[in-house]
């Protein structure tokens, strides 16, 4: 009866180990395909017309007629315990040593240069 009882205990214990084996590879492949996912350039009005808003193709604001700017990702690391912990390279949280999870941010490419043009847009 107790080398039923072990037996049992085993193969439940085995199913476990293989399923979690199974499902970290199973993790691991997605996160590969997504790495080959190719990151589209999107760009947006530097006047922030339409808000936030973003364009998958360059061309002119609908609203204020300007060239919209290419929008740079930029690859961060923060904690999801402690988001205000940032890093530009993978790592360690200073706060409780968990690791750094990947964000990716967009960031204007061009920046307006002091002075610059203000032609082909309005401030109503």
């Amino acid at each position: 009866m107790k080398t039923q009882k072990l037996v049992t205990v085993l193969v439940i214990a085995l199913l476990a180990v293989s399923t979690m084996n199974a499902q970290e590879m199973k993790q691991s492949k997605m996160k590969k395909e997504a790495a080959k996912v190719e990151q589209k350039d999107m760009y947006a009005c530097p006047m922030k017309c339409e808000g936030e808003k973003k364009y998958e193709k360059p061309g002119n604001c609908p609203k204020c007629k300007m060239d919209l700017k290419k929008l740079e990702v930029k690859t961060v690391y923060t904690c999801t315990m402690h988001p205000e912990v940032v890093s530009g390279k993978k790592g360690k949280c200073s706060k409780c040593g968990m690791k750094l999870t990947e964000k990716k941010m967009e960031m204007k490419k061009e920046h307006m240069e002091k002075g610059a043009s203000h032609e082909g847009h309005n401030h109503n």
